[in-house]
């Protein structure tokens, strides 16, 4: 057997909060839901995680998340002591031909696809899409993959294509060229949806989904100030196992219902001063996107008192006012506000590094996720450079373990705290 073929130990991680300990109840209720109502006739989409969620919620489409699923996969196993079902689906795309060096979501969807999306894989899958509908912006292999599928599964495709400006802030309002051009893609995305499900577009639906996504946005960030406390009162294990329903079920009143209730766990461990271990030490920052096959990781450092106190990815920034005009008008400068240039991503990152106290940090290295990995390097140089903050790399695939080398993370890890707590003791 190969290393790469090789089973490495993995394990989940250990929550400090009672909601993110519960969170995954919210993703089974997605799934059953879901399935349940594919079978009284309601229209699937599978989409992606910077599409207008709300536009499918206000026209009463069952979205469903080919890249949340890989993340699934990649927790999951179908027996025990057996592989994760990630690369069980990754597996049987490389055996159609597809790189192992491309995208482990990619890889794992697209394994699905090709195995008759079977009955047996994390929670029953994701059902059949009517429809599928990706965007322009930020990955390199979305376009593509989502085609490939639309062609395997014989659905139409919709791509809306979504500029990617480049700020030197968090906002900033866009030109109205800009806006004219977006706003003409959501007009044409929901032409789509009415030609290809029959579903009538409700303006009135559409402002009350935005609503919820506003309100629930002013949680989320209410939320990350608490977040600065000390002791950290929500880790990165937490931050990561809560993102959910604010990626994939924005614009309904069950995600903003879920950050209510974390954000009072969270106000109340910061108003008693718990932390999320008894003796905090050290803080650090994990930059990238998690391993999902692996979250245990995010415990590492707490038997020497060192905790994850922030993880820039998933996390919102601050959106324009609600104006309660034209809602589609309202996403379109909603969305071409925010944008981040090379410059300012980084710049950003080693403020966020200063505000949550952080004296290390951990660079997710996926080498198969190039929008991501790029700018890591740059990240660690300014993080040392500006603040002294060391860091470490951990270089494998963000879903498929057979690209993780456990002996070596582990020696790196364990230098890299004795380097933290030798700093910390000078």
């Amino acid at each position: 057997m190969t290393e790469r073929e090789a089973r490495v130990e993995t394990s989940g991680s250990r929550k400090s909060l009672e909601v993110a300990d519960n969170a995954w109840k919210f993703i089974v209720e997605d799934y059953r839901g879901g399935h349940e109502k594919k079978r009284q006739g309601r229209p699937v989409v599978w989409s992606c995680a910077l599409a207008e969620k709300e536009v499918f919620h206000a026209m009463g489409l069952i979205p469903f998340f080919p890249e949340q699923f890989a993340a699934l996969c990649a927790v999951r196993r179908r027996t025990r002591g057996g592989e994760k079902e990630a690369v069980r689906f990754a597996s049987l795309a490389e055996q159609e031909g597809y790189s192992a060096d491309l995208c482990g979501y990619q890889r794992v969807g697209m394994g699905y696809v090709l195995d008759g999306r079977p009955d047996d894989a994390p929670l029953g899958g994701m059902p059949r899409p009517d429809l599928l509908v990706t965007t322009s912006t930020v990955c390199d292999v979305r376009l593509k993959w989502f085609e490939d599928m639309a062609q395997r599964l014989d659905v139409p495709l919709f791509t809306l294509d979504r500029p990617e400006r480049i700020i030197d802030g968090l906002l900033e309002y866009p030109e109205p060229h800009e806006l004219r051009y977006y706003r003409s893609q959501l007009d044409d995305l929901i032409a789509f949806i009415t030609e290809v499900t029959g579903r009538p577009y409700e303006e009135e639906r559409l402002d009350e989904c935005l609503d919820w996504s506003y309100r629930t946005n002013e949680l989320r960030l209410e939320i990350l100030e608490l977040r600065k406390s000390t002791p950290s009162p929500m880790g990165s294990a937490d931050g990561f196992a809560t993102m959910y329903p604010g990626m994939y079920a924005s614009g309904t009143e069950r995600a903003y219902r879920f950050y209510q209730a974390l954000r009072d766990e969270v106000r109340a461990k910061v108003e008693a001063g718990r932390g999320q271990i008894q003796n905090e030490r050290f803080r650090l920052l994990w930059w990238g996107i998690p391993l999902w096959f692996n979250m245990g990781i995010f415990n590492y450092f707490e038997s020497v008192g060192g905790v994850f106190a922030y993880e820039p990815l998933y996390n919102p920034y601050p959106w324009p006012h609600r104006g309660h005009g034209d809602p589609l008008n309202e996403i379109a400068v909603r969305t071409l506000s925010q944008g981040l240039s090379p410059h300012s991503l980084i710049k950003l990152q080693v403020e966020l590094a200063r505000e949550y106290g952080c004296v290390g940090a951990v660079i997710a290295y996926l080498l198969t996720c190039r929008p991501l990995y790029l700018p890591g390097l740059e990240i660690r140089r300014r993080l040392f450079e500006e603040l002294g903050v060391p860091s470490v790399l951990i270089e494998c695939d963000l879903v498929d373990e057979r690209t993780y080398s456990e002996g070596q993370v582990r020696t790196r890890l364990d230098a890299f705290a004795e380097q933290i707590v030798s700093r910390l003791d000078d």
